[in-house]
């Protein structure tokens, strides 16, 4: 075995993608080549098993309930593929669920227990990011020393955790509701897990801040009141743009990122912030209510697909008719409002290029805030934040026809139809929370594109 994947969701997977993207930007040669797979996208579902196949590499699959329907279909396909082979298999979950029990009754390698009391967002130094850190050669206490070293200065009113936390929390209070996170290419996929640390504490009861990360840069008069930047600082690459932002009188937090290792210390120092955050906002940093309600409402489409065969699928507008809807929709953003895009489609270069470009070209129209995710990732991260948080987002859901679709083995259905299932009931969820939302139907994933030439 020279390679692993890491199976999961959100927190339990998130600080693995973090950890070696971290090592291959600094040049540092893993141990073991680490990816994810955090998706129920047939045709990333392919390319996963074609670039980790079972006799070159060892799956984990990490989760603190056990029971998320991405990990256990990605696990039915990986087991028969694997020919029912336990020993390419490890664990990561809370002790007591049903994956510790499947683990133990089909022989996998090792059941690893995390610590019950901490949160899968807040996991990143435990067991769910600790194991894919050892796998990756990674020096362990190197890297919690890092983390220790905030922990240290953080018993008193100088805490860097608290004072990051009351900031958030006051700029979100005084209207700067949009934390706008700048990252150097280095150090970029840190601000995906700053953007699922927050979102899914943060989004509830009406409060909360939306994580904006690795926005396209703007000129300063493209940006309105509601921001709140961050730059992680590593080559220095935007140092000219954060001057300027200074210069027209936002606020920029900096932060230097070194080394990889540093992420220990950032990953400490984030975590206490956002629970100080949600605390001054009144907001419980711990549950996210609204995730469960998509989960629900997905779980009820897959059951009326086991009766009747099909998905009922509910106002979709064609790509090829989407120039009319789609200018009314973002013509009618207001001042403070937020955008956000919601793709379900395979995660590469290609679209997160497109998903760019649509980005800014909502941006160029409204001056308003543009978010971005790929599904079903995101409903385990910002997915809370939508439903759950102020109500000035405008929602674009983007599904498409699986051209090469695969059975799911033992579940009755396909990847194509699970996924486009979770689309449903994502939409469902943000219909029932008041959110306004428009629904684009591709013919494939190519023609986000032709979002972009839409609003030309």
């Amino acid at each position: 075995m020279d390679r692993v994947l890491v199976i999961g969701m959100g927190g339990s997977s998130l600080t693995a993608e973090v950890l070696s993207s971290l090592l291959a930007a600094a040049n540092i040669e893993a141990k073991l080549s680490l990816a994810i797979l955090d998706s129920t996208d047939s045709e990333q579902v392919a390319l996963a098993a074609k670039n980790y196949p079972p006799e070159k590499s060892l799956y984990i699959l990490a989760s603190k309930s056990g029971g998320t329907a991405e990990l256990l279909a990605a696990f039915d396909y990986f087991w028969e593929l694997s020919k029912g082979n336990g020993s390419r298999f490890m664990v990561t979950t809370d002790a007591g669920t049903s994956l510790e029990k499947l683990a133990k009754d089909r022989g996998f390698r090792k059941v690893f227990n995390a610590d019950p009391n901490v949160g899968g967002r807040f996991s990143a130094l435990t067991d769910f990011g600790l194991v894919p850190a050892a796998l990756l050669g990674m020096d362990i206490p190197k890297l919690l020393n890092s983390a220790e070293k905030v922990k240290k200065v953080s018993t008193d009113v100088h805490s860097a955790g608290f004072a990051l936390g009351a900031l958030l929390a006051e700029s979100a209070l005084a209207g700067r509701d949009k934390l706008t996170v700048m990252s150097d290419a280095p150090v970029s996929a840190f601000a995906g897990w700053i953007e699922q640390v927050i979102a899914e504490s943060s989004g509830k009861h009406g409060k909360g801040m939306l994580p904006v990360p690795l926005e396209p840069l703007a000129a300063p008069e493209m940006y309105g009141s509601d921001r709140l930047f961050v730059y992680l600082r590593q080559t220095g690459e935007f140092d000219g743009n954060v001057t300027a932002l200074r210069n027209a009188g936002f606020p920029v937090i900096e932060f230097p990122f070194m080394s990889p290792y540093d992420v220990g210390a950032e990953f400490f120092r984030w975590e206490i912030a956002v629970s100080i955050m949600c605390h001054i906002l009144g907001i419980n940093a711990f549950d996210q209510p609204d995730v469960q309600d998509s989960k629900l409402r997905t779980i009820a489409k897959i059951t009326d697909f086991q009766k009747t065969g099909k998905l009922a699928e509910a106002d979709l507008v064609n790509i090829n008719d989407v120039k009319a809807a789609l200018n009314a929709f973002v013509s009618g953003a207001q001042t403070g409002q937020f955008f956000t895009i919601n793709a379900y489609v395979p995660r590469n270069q290609e679209t997160l290029d497109a998903l760019q470009s649509l980005r800014v070209a909502i941006r160029e129209k409204t001056k308003c805030a543009v978010s971005a995710g790929f599904g079903p990732r995101f409903q385990h991260s910002t997915g809370q934040f939508h439903k759950g948080g102020p109500n000035k987002g405008l929602f674009i859901q983007v599904v498409y026809d699986a051209q090469n679709d695969m059975e799911i083995p033992t579940q009755g259905m396909s990847f194509g139809t699970l996924i486009r299932a979770q689309a449903l009931g994502d939409y469902e969820a943000l219909v029932a929370a008041g959110r306004r939302t428009l629904r684009v139907l591709l013919s494939s994933p190519a023609d986000l594109s032709k979002l972009v030439d839409a609003l030309q």
